[in-house]
Formats: C-alpha cells, structure tokens, sequence
C-alpha cells in the first residue's frame, strides 16, 4: 500500500506508514481531504506528527506486545479490509456486459 501522505511503500500489515508514521487507515480515509484545506489556506500539503504522539504509539504497542496481546484487533482487521478496498484498482462495472 502507498502512503497518501509521503507516498513510500507500506506491507498490508502496517497500520502506520513506516516512513512519516501517518496512520494508514485515517489517511485512505481523509488525507485528500484535509490537504486540500490546508492548501485553500496557504498551509503546506501535510504538518509533522507531533513527538508526543509518536512516543504514545510506539508505548501503546511496546505494551501490548508485553502483555501478549495481538497488536493486530478486530477493529484493525476491518479498517484494513477498507483500506484495501479502497487503494485496489477498479474493475470494470458490474452489469457492463464485459
């Protein structure tokens, strides 16, 4: 899966872009969006994630792991299968006759 936001390469089972750290699920969802707001208001394309929130994540995961507990939730599970869906190339429309 491309980052909408910083366009490098994430496997499947990223939930956050290893290179800018953008939560892939939010950005299939809204990034377009939100830059184009900000560029209506002369603000650059995307801002930087703020540390604390970084450091939050990387502590939220460190724990579950600790714990035992799958990192990958139902919750995660059925984002991904909308992100899929959503960054898969269309086929053609159903009832086309192709």
């Amino acid at each position: 899966m491309k980052c909408p936001r910083c366009g490098a390469e994430n496997s499947d089972d990223e939930w956050n872009c290893v290179s800018c750290r953008i939560n892939l699920y939010w950005a299939t969802q809204h990034y377009d969006g939100l830059a184009e707001i900000r560029e209506r208001q002369g603000l650059p394309e995307s801002g930087s994630s703020p540390e604390f929130l970084i450091k939050a994540h990387t502590d939220a995961m460190t724990d579950r792991a600790a714990r035992g507990e799958p990192i990958e939730n139902k919750v995660r599970a059925a984002a991904r299968k909308l992100m899929r869906r959503k960054s898969a190339p269309a086929g053609p429309p159903s009832g086309s006759g192709e």
